[in-house]
């Protein structure tokens, strides 16, 4: 299932149409869409990241996330000076000064998001007038999605999709609902061709040869969370058809498996990566 949260009505109403979603009707504390399948849900939090937090959470539990099966989604604007829809690898908290990273594990490339479109984000409290960084995104929610998903969600589980609706204004009215509805529209294709090529990660997810994994962890002496970098590396060439096990019998060759020591265990990982993506 495909987890969606879009700050406002504005924003989501294209991608409410296009995934056919139906109004839940039953008393909520925000407005929530549902597919007749059950493939997709959608909250919308409002504005700000107190609202965004507590939607995110509340849409999390309330339809129960599986982390080896669904995926989240924050879909929405943003302020910008490179026009389009950006996949975002880094997320800035203006209030907190923290960062927070997504995962990029897959390859949406021939979903119209080259590398040349991933960007990183900041967080703001408030609509910015002008852009500090003109190679920054700027918005009001992503990092609150962020944290509050943590709880539920892996960090390679959580895309953040957002779309140049303006490069800063001193009037927020200036930017309309309707500017906001005919800028997510141009942009859906690329938002369901994403979903669509990450259908087979939900159903697949999790498939993995577990016992492999597990015997592959302890021959690499791995931490808690390098055993979870291994275990989303494994997911991934799963998911991309590459086989796993003829790559680690590679380094076993080149004498790199097993290792004596974490540190070695490390460098080994960081091998799998860089040979994998």
């Amino acid at each position: 299932m495909f987890f969606i949260v879009c700050a406002l009505s504005a924003e989501a109403k294209p991608l409410i149409s296009a995934l056919s979603l139906r109004r839940d009707n039953q008393v909520c504390p925000y407005d929530t869409f549902f597919a007749a399948d059950s493939s997709s849900v959608l909250v919308i939090s409002g504005m700000g990241t107190v609202a965004a937090a507590s939607a995110t959470t509340y849409l999390l539990t309330r339809f129960g996330f599986r982390p080896g099966k669904d995926i989240l989604i924050n879909f929405g604007s943003c302020a910008g000076k490179a026009p389009g829809i950006h996949l975002v690898n880094k997320i800035h908290d203006e209030v907190t000064g923290r960062d927070f990273y997504p995962d990029m594990l897959y390859d949406l490339s021939s979903c119209g998001l080259p590398l040349s479109s991933e960007k990183a984000l900041v967080t703001v409290s408030k609509v910015v007038v002008s852009l500090e960084d003109p190679d920054l995104l700027y918005e009001m929610e992503a990092s609150a999605v962020f944290q509050a998903a943590s709880r539920f969600v892996p960090p390679h589980r959580m895309i953040f999709l957002k779309y140049v609706s303006d490069s800063g204004t001193d009037d927020p009215k200036k930017i309309t609902s309707a500017l906001l509805t005919k800028w997510a529209e141009k942009h859906i294709s690329t938002v369901i061709s994403v979903l669509d090529h990450l259908k087979d990660v939900t159903e697949d997810d999790g498939a993995i040869d577990e016992d492999f994994f597990i015997g592959t962890a302890l021959d690499l002496h791995l931490s808690e969370t390098m055993r979870h970098e291994l275990h989303q590396l494994f997911v991934y060439a799963k998911t991309e058809g590459i086989d796993m096990e003829k790559l680690l019998s590679k380094l076993e060759e080149e004498g790199r498996i097993p290792v004596k020591s974490k540190r070695e265990g490390k460098e080994v990982l960081d091998v799998i990566r860089q040979r994998l993506i």
